[in-house]
């Protein structure tokens, strides 16, 4: 992305019919648009897609006016923002999460309030409820990125989690993302 590009948030849900990906990064690129950052996933019997779009001013005009009837030929609800770039957070260290636990409705919900007790920002929630294939217990996996700040003592909050995780009769792992 150069100095000079605009950024703009788009969402998308529908069926997954076709090649949905391929046709809107296809009409992205049409218009002189570049995909910075996607996250493409089925939630359900649904095709859901976040797309962080780069260009100049005219590139994305181009594009917001195109969506529409983008949406309309594959079937699709889109939604879209001009916005700008993530913040850059020197105060804060990447953290990966990820718990595993017996399915509980509460187990997220315990889990977010641990970390905001803890001033730590999650930044991104991936969760997956499944059947366990030896025992069929009801299971659940819950992946995180964290933003922990840098002035908290790593130990601390990894020996806290594991508590925390104890307690909900989890396995957790707390590691720094190396990037």
């Amino acid at each position: 992305m150069s100095a000079n590009d605009n950024l703009l948030t788009v969402s998308v849900i529908g069926k997954p019919k076709g090649n949905v990906p391929l046709e809107l990064f296809k009409a992205i690129r049409e218009r002189g648009g570049e995909v910075e950052d996607c996250r493409i996933a089925q939630i359900g019997d649904r095709l859901t897609a976040n797309l962080l779009v780069s260009g100049n001013w005219s590139t994305l005009g181009r594009l917001e006016t195109a969506l529409p009837g983008i949406a309309e030929k594959l079937d699709l609800q889109v939604r879209f923002e001009r916005c700008d770039a993530r913040p850059v957070s020197p105060d804060f260290r990447p953290y990966a999460a990820e718990v595993i636990a017996p399915q509980d409705p509460n187990l997220l919900v315990n889990i977010l309030e641990f970390m905001q007790q803890q001033d730590v920002e999650v930044v991104e929630i991936s969760t997956q409820k499944y059947q366990s294939t030896y025992t069929g217990a009801e299971m659940a996996s819950v992946q995180m990125v964290l933003h922990v700040p840098v002035n908290q003592h790593p130990q601390a909050l990894r020996e806290s989690f594991m508590d925390l995780c104890d307690d909900l009769n989890a396995d957790g792992m707390l590691d720094p993302i190396k990037t």
